[in-house]
């Protein structure tokens, strides 16, 4: 049975797993060796070998992504800029190579948005809930670059339409929320919307919560 690859695969997981996979296959086998695993993997994820598995995974994670919205990030107000910081250090926490939505959610709630204030949300909650739907890795340097994935740009370029149509000239955390719920298909718009925090529930105070961040 094939698995598909993730959008950003890691390749050093794959070797780990490799080595897991090794020490389950010698217990009925003592003569396998580690060729053996990553054989096995490699067809798994629907490819012949290991080193064709190995220049895919490789080709994916060089591939360069689109550049962000032009100009949006010169708009964030402290507390948005606060959290696309903390958005960093929550992906590489988990280990994971690009900052996803879910990890500007946790970034947002750790700049201490007005917004989630009185929801039932919390920043422990919402770790453990990306624990349980995502695999997790060794955490990363605080040397290592991590980008925003392209779902994190489309929701900041969304972020960015709402601060438009309400004719705020800069963004903060209310539009950032907007921007992950207007993302539907995202896990952290399942975890927003699961607390029900909704975008007319923000809409209707934004401008509130907007005045909140500039003092």
């Amino acid at each position: 049975m094939s698995s598909d690859l993730p959008p950003r695969p890691n390749f050093e997981f794959l070797k780990k797993r490799a080595k897991e996979l090794l020490r389950e296959l010698q217990k009925t086998d003592p003569r396998a060796k580690l060729a053996d695993a990553q054989h096995q993997i490699a067809r798994e994820h629907g490819f012949l070998n290991w080193s064709q598995l190995k220049d895919v995974v490789q080709s994916i994670v060089n591939r360069p992504a689109p550049p962000p919205p032009s100009g949006v990030f010169a708009r964030f107000n402290t507390r948005a800029r606060q959290a696309t910081f903390f958005s960093r250090f929550e992906a590489g926490q988990f280990g994971h190579a690009v900052i996803d939505p879910e990890h500007l959610l946790l970034g947002v709630m750790r700049a201490a948005t007005p917004v989630l204030a009185d929801t039932r949300l919390s920043l422990d909650g919402l770790r453990a809930t990306v624990r349980e739907r995502r695999q997790t890795e060794t955490p990363l340097s605080i040397s290592v670059i991590i980008a925003f994935s392209d779902d994190t740009k489309r929701a900041i370029g969304l972020a960015a339409a709402e601060a438009d149509r309400l004719h705020h000239t800069d963004i903060g955390t209310p539009h950032l929320l907007l921007g992950i719920l207007n993302d539907e298909g995202s896990l952290a718009a399942s975890m927003l919307r699961g607390a029900g925090v909704t975008p007319d529930a923000i809409r209707s105070r934004v401008d509130e919560w907007m005045n909140e961040e500039r003092t």
